[in-house]
């Protein structure tokens, strides 16, 4: 059944309008005053929360994190895996392009110690874009879009939300300003329909071995979280959860795929 003219539209508008509402929220923050002041009010209002619930945040949105979340449903909905990893390529270069390009101090190099809260390890450089503001974002791109599509749009919301959530936890840790988190979340978003785009026009999501291939390569970084090390300890209790929802997922869809073709 082709889509109606009204999911044509409300796909249209999830495809630009977050990525664009991100770049004008962005604007205000060019100015170092600005962005300087908000840092500083976000991170100490985030610090009604324990350091816990921050650090498993923000390992939510590293890649790793991210990927794991979405492999936990590989099996019932491989299109999301199979977008956010086609969107990959671009959104790396996206943020390695800029972070060399700019070279920004990140707050723990400007600020004095009294200033700010850390959490998690001390980062000083390659702040503009966040990395994992991009992440965020792009992997919410690839779930929300592919939802707009079949007319679930409450998913859609609850996937930003989240990545608004991921995002902001950056400045909560003291790792990232305003401005890279909105600029990384906006490049993240377009990032992320461009791999729903391109999921729709090479479609092996569809078929068992392309599922196995997602599977493993899948399955291999969620495996890999157990060892890793993100830099946020008190966030182990997600990373391993992380882990394993990842892994399990992984392996489900590989023997289902035996069987079966996952759907989209």
């Amino acid at each position: 059944m082709k889509p109606s003219t009204t999911t044509k539209a409300s796909t249209l508008a999830w495809t630009w309008l977050p990525a664009v509402l991100l770049s004008l929220l962005a604007l205000p923050f060019i100015s170092v005053e600005t962005n300087t002041a908000w840092f500083k009010a976000w991170n100490q209002a985030g610090q009604i929360l324990p350091a816990a619930f921050w650090s498993g945040v923000t390992n939510l949105g590293s890649t790793g994190g991210a990927f794991a979340l979405l492999t936990g449903l590989l099996h019932r909905r491989p299109r999301w895996a199979a977008a956010a990893l086609l969107a990959a390529p671009a959104a790396t270069v996206f943020t390695h392009a800029l972070k060399k390009f700019f070279s920004e101090a990140r707050p723990a190099a400007v600020l004095p110690p009294e200033q700010i809260t850390i959490i998690g390890e001390t980062l000083k450089a390659n702040a503009f874009p966040s990395g994992h503001s991009v992440t965020a974002f792009g992997i919410a791109a690839a779930v929300a879009l592919c939802c707009v599509a079949r007319g679930r749009q409450r998913l859609a919301w609850f996937a930003l939300a989240i990545a608004v959530l991921a995002a902001f936890s950056r400045v909560v840790v003291g790792a990232h300003w305003p401005l890279d988190i909105l600029v990384g979340g906006a490049g993240g978003w377009l990032c992320g329909a461009l791999g729903v785009w391109w999921s729709a026009r090479w479609r092996f999501w569809e078929r068992s071995l392309g599922l196995r291939v997602l599977a493993v390569i899948l399955g291999a970084s969620a495996g890999w979280l157990f060892f890793d090390d993100l830099g946020y300890p008190q966030g182990t209790w997600a990373q391993y959860c992380l882990a394993v929802l990842g892994l399990t997922g992984a392996l489900y869809a590989l023997f289902r795929s035996f069987g079966r073709t996952g759907r989209s």
